[in-house]
């Protein structure tokens, strides 16, 4: 058990999980600042260094580890979800568009090269990214997200 510092609600001493990994020290600082001790905890046994490297807003983490562990039919809730205006629909291709580089990005690491075209697809489906996309985007941005209820509606597989 941590002991907190009363002035501060934080610990008064980093996880070793933390300050041992090769994340920058800003990210670090952020990530011990935006979250609990258990939250903390948590998010650094879900995600590796190298996913934990692309985070771009450290309040992010906690919504990728929860969308790392969640399972098809978690998943599925999202299927159904498009961005509610013109304005969020361009917030949302610009975000999937820095998804897919990163997701580019952690193949390359795991391979140690940059992966080809037919790699990247595979990478893509076996590890169900559209479908994670649209949920850290709707967990994100709740207020910009509406069910869809045109033709195909309620039919399985991905609106956008």
């Amino acid at each position: 058990m941590q002991t907190i510092r009363a002035e501060e609600g934080w610990p008064d001493h980093r996880p070793a999980s933390v300050s041992q990994s090769p994340l920058p020290a800003a990210l670090s600082e952020k990530l011990l600042r935006c979250f609990t001790p258990r939250q903390l905890a948590y998010i650094v046994r879900v995600l590796t260094p190298e996913e934990l490297s692309v985070v771009r807003d450290a309040a992010d983490a906690l919504i990728i580890a929860r969308i790392k562990r969640m399972n098809d039919r978690r998943l599925r809730r999202f299927d159904e979800l498009v961005p509610a205006s013109p304005n969020e629909h361009r917030t949302y291709h610009s975000l999937q568009l820095q998804w897919l580089h990163d997701e580019e990005y952690l193949l390359g690491t795991r391979l140690g090269r940059r992966p080809h075209a037919r790699e990247l697809i595979a990478d893509f489906i076996i590890h169900r990214n559209g479908a994670r996309f649209r949920a850290y985007f709707a967990m994100k941005y709740p207020t910009k997200v509406m069910r869809w209820t045109g033709p195909g509606a309620g039919a399985k597989g991905t609106v956008c």
